[in-house]
Formats: structure tokens, C-alpha cells, sequence
């Protein structure tokens, strides 16, 4: 038979255990509500920042990117007749021997085509700066002016692009 004095030890903890436990249940209001608590129910979140006002173009920018926009409308008419001219020209080049004259007066006609579009790159350039310019990070009506002022421009040279490069592949 087993000494029952070698199971005291295990038998006090687990007696131990079960008051423990038991001072726990006691008679009381119950357990605590989990429901969320009052502060749990606000919120921390930054509130939603006021609309942004309609975006204009800043009146006074416009102003003073539309010479710009002048020039370069002015510059694609010339390029337009410089275009016209020089037509025939290309003609004779397109498929003539490398260093014949119809080729070397081809390679002629394109650079004065070139040359014509020489204005409007340089418009296009000043535009870009200014859309990159300092005033434009901090005016957003500035930043709108620039934007649709090299978007004008932008549209002029693309046209003259299409037109050099049909007149050169034709």
C-alpha cells in the first residue's frame, strides 16, 4: 500500500487551487460588461479637411503666358509656309541616292523645317519651366495657368511634328 503521506503534497496544492478558485466566484455584481466603454466609442481621427475651392487659373499668369502662346502660334504659321515650300523638295529627295543633290537639297529643306520649328521648342521649354517654377508650387492658380499655357503649346508642337514627319515619309 502506498504511503498516504507521499500524496499530501500533491493533495494540499490541489486544495489550494480549489479555494483560490473559489474566493474568485464569490456572491457579487458579476462580471464586468464587455460592451465598449464610453471613450472606446470616440474618435481620435483627424477631422476631414474643408473642400478645396474650385481651381481657376490665376488671371493675372494667364496674362502673361499668353505672348508665349502668341509666339508660338505666329512661329507654327511660318512653319506652316516654310512647310509649304519646301513640299516639293522633299519630294525630289524621298528615295534619291544618299549624296545625289535631290537628296542633298532634301536634307537642306529639312533642316530649314527644323530651323522653322526652332520658336516653338523654345516656348514649349519656357513653359515647362514655368510649370517647375518656385510661384507654382505655392500658387495653385499660377500652377493652372502654366499647365493649360503649355498645354497649348504642347498641342502646336505635336502638330508640327505630325506634319514634318508625313512630309519627310511621303
Amino acid at each position: 500500500m502506498p504511503c498516504p503521506l507521499s500524496r499530501r503534497p500533491a493533495f494540499a496544492a490541489l486544495l489550494t487551487s480549489v479555494l483560490a478558485l473559489a474566493g474568485c466566484t464569490g456572491k457579487g455584481p458579476g462580471y464586468p460588461s464587455l460592451a465598449p466603454r464610453a471613450i472606446e466609442q470616440r474618435s481620435f481621427a483627424e477631422p476631414a479637411p474643408p473642400p478645396a475651392p474650385p481651381q481657376r487659373a490665376d488671371p493675372e499668369a494667364a496674362a502673361r503666358f499668353a505672348p508665349t502662346i502668341a509666339q508660338a502660334r505666329a512661329a507654327d504659321a511660318a512653319f506652316r509656309r516654310t512647310l509649304a515650300e519646301e513640299r516639293g523638295t522633299l519630294a525630289n529627295g524621298r528615295g534619291a541616292a544618299t549624296g545625289s543633290d535631290a537628296w542633298a537639297n532634301a536634307q537642306v529643306s529639312l533642316s530649314r523645317l527644323q530651323d522653322a520649328r526652332e520658336p516653338v521648342i523654345k516656348a514649349l521649354a519656357d513653359l515647362d519651366a514655368a510649370r517647375d517654377s518656385e510661384a507654382t508650387h505655392t500658387n495653385s492658380g499660377e500652377a493652372i495657368a502654366a499647365a493649360q499655357a503649355f498645354d497649348q503649346v504642347q498641342q502646336i508642337d505635336a502638330a508640327e511634328q505630325a506634319a514634318l514627319s508625313a512630309a519627310s515619309s511621303q
